[in-house]
């Protein structure tokens, strides 16, 4: 049983991630209580408890995991369970309240205040329990979240690609227990032509190297929609070019797998409407790059020690002059390329994709000034 906290895995293997995830959905369960039902209890005044939870799991180490990261456990009726680190922003949206004053409050005081909130919140709360512990707590009404089963979403990835491309090549898949993720690198002519011609207009020599990627993420904790992300990979580094926002489908109740299919479908259509917004790019001149690659990362929120290094390495092969669009954008692009490079995967990976991806649709001209910005 993968109790941990911080547990993580990586995927080389279409079958690794399916098993895997197929083996957690057996271990794992829903379960609906009315919100004004659960209770929070700090396991250090509830040994008791802590104990019997470790007698009943034969997880001799998961209370001390618990006691590290969150310190809580809840209480659906008779059982009791350890609250995973994951559940947090769901159990406190459910018991609507919220700042971030609470994680600085002892962990007896934050379990009164949540007991608190949850005795007067109405309607029904849907508990994820998953290895051992509780990940998520879910709004249990009508109109509230929709379960999207993880086996399914991938499974559905998987045949939909598989079954449309011949060339199409698992990439690689991580999952922790805030989200899951799988790539998929398609090497198919027709779906990338169109963009191999013009960056050959560009004068890009890309030696053959261009192929289509298509990145699926899905959540049962709240962290994650079933996300469709697409992009192109560019040159023998493969460095990814992030094509336009990720189609969503939340975990609300008009969600369904037939909408995620019909997303699937849209995806690759989606490379054909983007072509323009690259175009686009190659006719946008900018006197000040570095300093519009800083703009336009900070304004999405990029953090500054990831926009340094990609500002370095911008400069380290800038020749000085005015540049084009297109290559201000390659080069914040490259900045997932840096964020795999130093490790980063799962949920951080696809905020950053989709920061990116908002970059499209900011005002360049407003950070191409000289000097420093603010």
């Amino acid at each position: 049983m993968n109790y941990q906290d911080d547990f993580s895995i990586n995927f080389t293997k279409e079958d690794q991630l399916h098993g895997f995830l197929e083996e957690l959905e057996e271990r794992a369960g829903w379960d609906v209580r009315p919100s004004n039902s659960i209770r929070v209890l700090p396991a250090e005044e509830n040994e008791a408890l802590c104990q019997q939870i470790t007698e009943e799991l034969k997880e001799t180490e998961i209370i001390k995991d618990t006691c590290q990261n969150t310190g809580l456990l809840l209480k659906m009726g008779r059982s009791v369970y350890p609250l995973g680190k994951s559940s947090l922003s769901t159990l406190k949206s459910r018991a609507r309240v919220n700042g971030n004053a609470l994680s600085d409050l002892e962990k007896p005081k934050l379990a009164r205040i949540l007991n608190d909130c949850l005795k007067v919140t109405r309607g029904d709360a849907l508990i994820r329990i998953q290895e051992g512990k509780v990940r998520a707590v879910h709004g249990g009404d009508e109109s509230d979240y929709c379960i999207l089963p993880m086996t399914e979403i991938f499974g559905t990835a998987s045949s939909y690609i598989n079954g449309k491309y011949d060339e199409a090549k698992f990439k690689g898949g991580y999952y922790d227990h805030t989200m899951a993720t799988a790539t998929w690198e398609i090497e198919d002519e027709e779906l990338v032509s169109a963009y191999r011609s013009a960056l050959r207009n560009y004068r890009e020599d890309l030696n053959g190297q261009l192929s289509a990627a298509v990145r699926v993420s899905s959540s049962d904790v709240g962290a994650s929609g079933a996300n469709i992300y697409y992009s192109l990979l560019i040159g023998e580094e493969k460095r990814p070019l992030v094509l336009g926002k990720a189609l969503k489908l939340a975990h609300e109740k008009k969600a369904s797998m037939a909408k995620f299919d019909a997303n699937m479908s849209m995806a690759f259509a989606r490379y054909e409407e983007a072509l323009s917004g690259l175009e686009r790019l190659f006719h946008i001149y900018l006197n000040h790059p570095a300093n519009v690659i800083t703009g336009l990362m900070k304004r999405v929120n990029i953090g500054k020690k990831l926009i340094a290094e990609t500002v370095e390495q911008f400069n380290a092969a800038y020749m000085g002059g005015a540049c084009s669009g297109y290559d201000v954008y390659c080069a914040i692009c490259n900045s997932i390329f840096i964020s795999e490079v130093n490790g980063v995967q799962g949920k951080a990976l696809a905020v950053l994709e989709e920061a990116i991806s908002r970059c499209l649709t900011l005002r360049w001209s407003e950070y191409d000034i000289p000097g420093d910005l603010k």
